[in-house]
């Protein structure tokens, strides 16, 4: 993870209209302008702090426990996927499960993008179905690709 996504990651668990944020954002920008190749996520949290009023800490607190929670689930995340990744037979999908999808979408007349069956909105399940077919396009495009090239 970048710098910079290690930063946005970090912040997106902090309200935008508070003096934390503010500080973040000032602390943010004196360090790019100081580094541009990369800055670091801690000294712009600690130049940030360093900005607010003891009542403003106390404030900021909860953005930070949350944003501190977030990262950590992320890194969770990450590597539980990447341990599951690690096993290339891998798959959550049962051998009938998009077949089971794509059969119960195909017959949904949907009349505009609310349109929900069982509390399940039909066109986020057929983007995810088709971003689906888009990962498996990518993976076998780029495995059909590398072993040309490794031969």
């Amino acid at each position: 993870m970048t710098g910079q996504d290690a930063f946005e990651s970090i912040t997106s668990g902090i309200a935008h209209d508070s003096p934390w944020y503010a500080a973040v954002q000032e602390a943010r920008a004196a360090a790019h302008r100081a580094n541009p190749q990369g800055v670091d996520t801690v000294e712009i949290g600690h130049a940030a702090w360093r900005q607010l009023t003891p009542v403003q800490q106390a404030k900021a607190l909860d953005g930070l426990f949350a944003a501190y929670i977030r990262q950590l689930y992320d890194e969770e995340h990450a590597a539980h996927l990447d341990a599951v990744a690690a096993d290339e037979t891998r798959s959550y999908l049962q051998p009938d499960d998009e077949y089971l999808l794509q059969v119960a979408v195909a017959g949904i007349e949907s009349t505009d993008e609310e349109t929900t069956v069982d509390g399940v909105n039909v066109e986020a399940l057929r983007n995810v179905l088709a971003e689906l077919d888009l990962l498996r396009w990518r993976l076998t495009s780029r495995s059909s690709t590398g072993s040309e090239g490794e031969q």
